[in-house]
């Protein structure tokens, strides 16, 4: 796709291969044949119009607003994003103040590496998408934050899971596991308490059923291996540290 955004002579191979990006990252897009008409539009999670822009210079200098817009008008969408190798600095500058956002071919690059690791959501990526301006890496740094979140939160799903499995019978309350855990993690980020109580909630929730709880306290219904699919299931949150496991 880099390759392609330089060469002029293959912009309908850029303009696909953009679609084809933005499938990647789990939206309906598809590709616009001809001229006279945005060059590829997304319906769903929301209706967007792209422009894409090969430079053989490697950067987009002036961008005609009034012909995107025109593009989104004629079919009917929220917004519209362009793309390109890259752009000019005056260009970024104005983006905040043109209600488009612009996104070059390596930060939409970065985002299908995120898609690709963590399974990121297509709303999470489209909601950094519609917001007007510039997508840089201040953007990918919110998306960071997300993700590391979300690796924290399946960490903690494992941790008591596993502690479960080692207690000699059931544990009372979620201090008692947040213990348990203490005893085996080699680390200094221990979840706290609130954490290891969220995490029980969410395993002893009926449509999961990995721990039961009664009078006695919690129990865990499956051993640690399947606990690791059933949280790689709910959305490959814990995929690092689930390699890590592994090698």
């Amino acid at each position: 796709m880099q390759a392609t955004s330089t060469d002029g002579s293959a912009h309908e191979e850029f303009e696909q291969l953009v679609a084809k990006a933005f499938s990647r990252l789990g939206y309906t897009a598809n590709w616009i044949e001809g001229g006279g008409d945005t060059d590829v539009e997304i319906r769903s999670p929301e209706h967007i119009v792209v422009e894409v822009k090969a430079r053989s210079n490697g950067q987009v200098n002036s961008l005609e607003v009034t012909n995107i817009d025109k593009h989104r008008r004629q079919r009917g969408a929220d917004h519209a994003i362009v793309v390109a190798p890259g752009f000019a600095p005056k260009v970024i500058e104005n983006a905040e103040t043109t209600d488009l956002t612009t996104i070059a071919i390596d930060e939409l690059v970065e985002l299908l590496d995120r898609r690709d690791q963590y399974a990121v959501a297509p709303e999470e990526t489209m909601d950094l998408l519609t917001r007007s301006g510039a997508f840089q890496d201040d953007r990918l740094d919110i998306l960071d934050e997300s993700i590391q979140a979300r690796l924290d939160a399946g960490e903690t799903l494992l941790a008591v899971i596993q502690a479960l499995e080692r207690a000699d019978g059931p544990v009372e309350t979620a201090e008692d596991v947040r213990w348990i855990v203490v005893g085996m993690e080699d680390s200094d980020e221990i979840p706290t308490t609130e954490e290891i109580r969220s995490a029980l909630q969410l395993l002893a929730h009926p449509s999961i059923g990995v721990v039961t709880q009664d009078e006695d306290g919690y129990r865990v219904t499956t051993d640690y291996e399947n606990g690791v699919q059933l949280v790689r299931s709910l959305g490959n949150i814990v995929q690092s540290s689930v390699e890590a496991d592994d090698s």
